[in-house]
């Protein structure tokens, strides 16, 4: 679809707005945030996107301009079913308002006549297109977008919407093929809630445009060269946390920071805002920063950048299990990132050292809805993650399976498995499985008993104790227990020792806060992938990084090992041939 931006801007400065700093002016010299929105929008349009979620700071006429295509999609298109939706009654009278005042000061050429019904729920035009004004509330409702078939919204402040059954209805009613259709959310971020989750799935969706609007893309944000802020707030160094963020700005978005904006920076957190949090959220340099509304960030914000350009680098294969009554019939077949439940990105390697951290759901706490595993890659000198398996869609039992099925492929490798509440039900699968190879006999049994034989479970010890005795298999989490094993998480990944491959992780990791004593994700955020890393990394640190330590395994001992042929590895070949019999690696897609 094409959108005329010129057109656009020409109708915009027929409109008078009130300005903050200089009071009745018409729209015409736009601020560059509102000219960026609006050229990300036109792009999406012409790829055939047509909704869109936009992150924004405040005070960047963001919601103005929107208004003000409001306005003009309405009068340009025949017949639309529109609606503007707001987080409360007072700022939908104060939009509404706006709308009145920007029809009123139209000239003739550009107005389509308002003709009844014409009230405070509902505007109509004279070319049978209709706006409708809705109030989502802070409270849980339902109601949003009942009886009605809209092709075209705009929701304002969704960050403080309450009614998630309502959004659920709204998006439901949505037209779906209309080519006029348009959809824009913007908002300011206010924690992991479901404003979130929607620019997450903006950003991954192929038929969305996610769109973050920094503050700095706002002219009038900087102190001239000349102005008293500038010489109090400018003393020609620039802090290290404010490196980190302008260092960001210009690798993500290609823009350089200033001086004269960092003064201003400075000026709005000392005399202004007065809150580091509140200024991040409000004012938010990187959209990675915009979520973070409380406590101090637990793994470096930075350092996950860093490493997420490196992740969006890499080019994993894709499966996705399909289950059987029986273990052995199970079947894993390639798909597409959008079906997938498990994700590779090396396959296994006969003479490599591998560890396993598996999350049962509800395994480390009542968020922690989903079956999550991870499989990382094992030197002395660090760990590399090579699988990657998350679904909310399964049994304990299938769980076990899944665990069976990536150990025996991924041989010399090592379980920690969280065995909190669901986690004893895994357990006795494997169990299970072991006495079932016992009696299946043949290629089949042999395979499975081969798979066992090749995991090694973690075995849970105090740290003060000496003897090494344990009867205790798996990890048991308590909130000690949940610190150590997120320290040793959080020291190999600042120290540079764990390369991370999956981007959905780095998004996990970027929301874990340490608060009141307790490191969580906040909000409604998960942390499944998260616990299971940490699962992994607690068994690297206590058992396995010193075996390879003592066997000086690193890196370069590994590349040189891969030079070797399965035949001359003895005694590995049968779990890797097992597991291509029974379709983990070496399929054909489907």
């Amino acid at each position: 679809m094409k959108f005329d931006l010129a057109k656009f801007y020409r109708f915009c400065s027929e409109l008078r707005v009130d300005a903050k700093e200089v009071g009745v002016i018409p729209l015409s010299n736009l601020l560059g945030t509102q000219k960026y929105v609006m050229d990300e929008i036109a792009k999406g349009l012409e790829n055939d996107i047509h909704y869109f979620v936009t992150l924004k700071g405040r005070q960047l006429g963001i919601t103005t301009i929107s208004l003000a295509l409001d306005l003009y999609w309405l009068f340009t298109h025949s017949g639309l079913q529109a609606t503007m939706v707001t987080d409360t009654e007072e700022n939908k009278e104060m939009f509404r308002s706006t709308l009145g005042m920007y029809v009123e000061g139209l000239p003739k050429q550009w107005k389509i006549p308002i003709v009844p019904p014409n009230n405070r729920n509902l505007m109509t035009l004279k070319n049978r297109s209709r706006f409708f004004y809705q109030v989502a509330g802070v409270r849980s409702k339902g109601t949003l977008g009942r009886g009605k078939a809209i092709t075209y919204l705009h929701g304002t402040e969704t960050s403080s919407w309450g009614d998630e059954e309502g959004l659920a209805s709204l998006l439901a009613s949505l037209a779906e093929t209309n080519p006029n259709r348009f959809y824009h959310f913007e908002s300011t971020a206010r924690g992991f809630n479901m404003f979130h989750d929607m620019y997450m799935t903006a950003k991954k969706a192929r038929t969305q445009c996610a769109i973050f609007c920094g503050w700095w893309r706002n002219e009038a944000y900087a102190c001239p060269d000349d102005s008293d802020v500038f010489r109090v707030y400018w003393d020609g160094r620039v802090a290290p946390e404010e490196r980190e963020w302008t260092r960001d700005i210009k690798q993500l978005y290609d823009f350089t920071i200033t001086p004269n904006q960092l003064a201003w920076w400075r000026w709005k957190m000392a005399e202004v805002i007065q809150d580091d949090a509140l200024m991040y959220q409000e004012f938010p340099p990187t959209e990675d920063y915009a979520f973070i509304m409380s406590g101090s960030a637990f793994f470096s914000i930075s350092r996950c950048t860093d490493m997420m350009r490196y992740a969006r680098d890499q080019q994993p294969k894709y499966y996705r299990y399909v289950m059987s009554d029986n273990f052995h019939q199970t079947e894993v077949i390639e798909t597409n990132d959008k079906l997938a439940t498990l994700t590779v990105w090396e396959e296994p390697h006969d003479s490599a050292y591998y560890v396993i951290g598996a999350d049962p759901a509800y395994g480390s706490s009542d968020w922690a809805d989903r079956f999550a595993l991870q499989v990382f890659r094992c030197y002395a000198d660090g760990l590399e993650q090579v699988a990657e398996f998350v679904t909310p869609e399964m049994t304990t039992y299938q769980f076990a399976w899944v665990i069976a099925h990536l150990a025996g492929a991924y041989k010399n490798s090592t379980l920690n498995l969280e065995v909190n509440g669901p986690g004893q039900a895994v357990i006795n699968e494997l169990k299970n499985l072991r006495r079932q190879a016992a009696s299946l006999g043949g290629d089949v049994g042999r395979g499975l008993m081969n798979v066992f034989g090749s995991m090694k479970q973690y075995i849970w010890r105090k740290n003060d104790n000496l003897s090494g005795i344990s009867s205790s298999i798996g990890w048991l989490t308590t909130a000690s227990t949940k610190e150590r094993m997120l320290a040793y998480f959080k020291d190999s990944f600042e120290r540079g020792n764990l390369a991370i491959r999956s981007t959905d992780l780095l998004d996990e990791m970027k929301s874990i806060r340490r608060q009141k004593g307790d490191i969580a994700a906040e909000g409604r955020k998960k942390d499944d992938l998260v616990i299971s890393t940490a699962l992994a990394c607690a068994a690297y640190a206590e058992q396995v990084q010193p075996i390879l330590l003592a066997a000086k395994i690193t890196r370069k001992v590994s590349e040189v090992q891969e030079t070797f042929t399965p035949e001359q590895i003895i005694g590995q070949r049968t779990v890797s041939n097992y597991l291509k019999r029974i379709g983990i690696f070496g399929v054909t897609p489907r």
